[in-house]
């Protein structure tokens, strides 16, 4: 335990102190904010402009859809691929990681 209780020493501690406590103030005004923002974004607000966040999720999972979607329709194209062209094209094609195996 340190009993060094000179001036300077306390005030040394003081400022190291006064030092954590401002960071841990900062870093909560930060995180209030933060959290204004998301409880802005979660519940109705008549002053906020753009789309709900109903709107937004909405358009995420039709974009995800669209996605999974082509993706299914490339695969399909690609299986297809590797029917109807020649053999010789469809190994080339296999080595170079093109083509489904």
């Amino acid at each position: 335990m340190d009993t060094n209780h000179t001036p300077a020493a306390v005030e040394d501690d003081h400022g190291t102190t006064h030092e954590i406590l401002a960071a841990i103030l900062d870093q909560g005004r930060q995180t209030l904010e933060l959290v204004k923002a998301l409880v802005g974004l979660l519940t109705p607000n008549g002053e906020r402009e753009g789309p709900s966040l109903e709107e937004l999720l909405a358009k995420i999972m039709a974009q995800q859809a669209q996605i999974i979607t082509i993706g299914k329709l490339t695969q399909a194209d690609l299986d297809r691929l590797g029917k109807i062209l020649p053999e010789a094209v469809v190994d080339a094609l296999e080595e170079r990681r093109v083509l489904p195996s």
